[in-house]
């Protein structure tokens, strides 16, 4: 016998334990059971000698025929190696699916456990709409196919951006105001990306009588803005249109719509 354990046996009426008593008169043509148990924290190998056959089942059973000879080993364990999990998660505007052989699927599942050393590639295939905008966190980075060795508990982020195909809705609102004094030039705007500028003018028949851009800023549904005007004191009655054109940060062009500007 070596290592860390010890093997019982019993017979018709007697019994041995060894280490201790290593051997034993047993009656012939007697079976003989021996069951191997290995100390605390050590764990039972195989069989030799007679009992070679059972390998590193715990219990052997020979029958005496004659003098046997068994050998028993035992052995520590090696440690367990050591597990890390890769967590997966999704942000951004957009929407998109990422997985990778071994357990991750987001979808429903987007972390994995594995062993120290394993190796990950993830995969990000944006949905319809959406483009993939990359990689953060662990070692990955881009827009390629992210490689992860499991050699920590690592966090990695896919990022999808919504991509815009969408124009701006917008409407001017008819406008009038006296020479001399600032007018209101009021509109309605609105865009899924939530944000847009736009380019106004007032138009005499063909001649452009103004321009005013409003820079890019956020804007919601059945929200009425302004932008103002100083209306020059030698413009007169006449014939005038308020127009203009939104644009989203996609560059998304509304159709132009134009409404009355009335001089007072």
């Amino acid at each position: 016998m070596s290592g860390p354990g010890h093997v019982t046996g019993s017979d018709n009426g007697s019994t041995f334990d060894c280490p201790g008593s290593c051997s034993s008169l047993v009656l012939q043509n007697t079976d003989l059971v021996l069951t191997a148990t290995p100390d605390e924290g050590a764990q039972f190998t195989t069989w030799g000698g007679s009992c070679e056959q059972y390998g590193s089942d715990p219990t052997c059973t020979i029958q005496i025929s004659g003098p046997k000879d068994v050998t028993a080993g035992f052995g520590i364990p090696p440690p367990p190696t050591p597990t890390f999990t890769l967590t997966v998660g999704k942000s951004g505007s957009g929407t998109g699916y990422v997985g990778g052989a071994g357990g991750i699927d987001c979808g429903p599942t987007c972390s994995a456990t594995l062993p120290q050393g394993a190796k990950m590639t993830l995969l990000a295939v944006a949905d319809e709409g959406s483009t993939f905008a990359g990689w953060s966190g662990g070692t990955c980075g881009g827009t390629g196919m992210c490689s992860v060795t499991f050699a920590a508990d690592t966090h990695v982020t896919a990022t999808f951006s919504h991509l815009d195909r969408t124009a701006p809705h917008f409407r001017t609102i008819r406008a009038s105001a006296a020479p001399g004094t600032t007018v209101d030039l009021r509109f309605r705007v609105f865009d899924d990306s939530g944000e847009s500028r736009e380019l106004l003018a007032i138009v005499q028949g063909k001649i452009t009588v103004a321009r005013i851009a409003v820079p890019l800023g956020p804007v919601q549904y059945g929200r009425t803005y302004t932008a103002h005007w100083r209306v020059p004191r030698r413009l007169r009655a006449a014939p005038r249109s308020y127009c203009g054109i939104a644009i989203d940060k996609a560059g998304n062009r509304s159709t132009r719509s134009c409404s009355a500007f009335t001089v007072t």
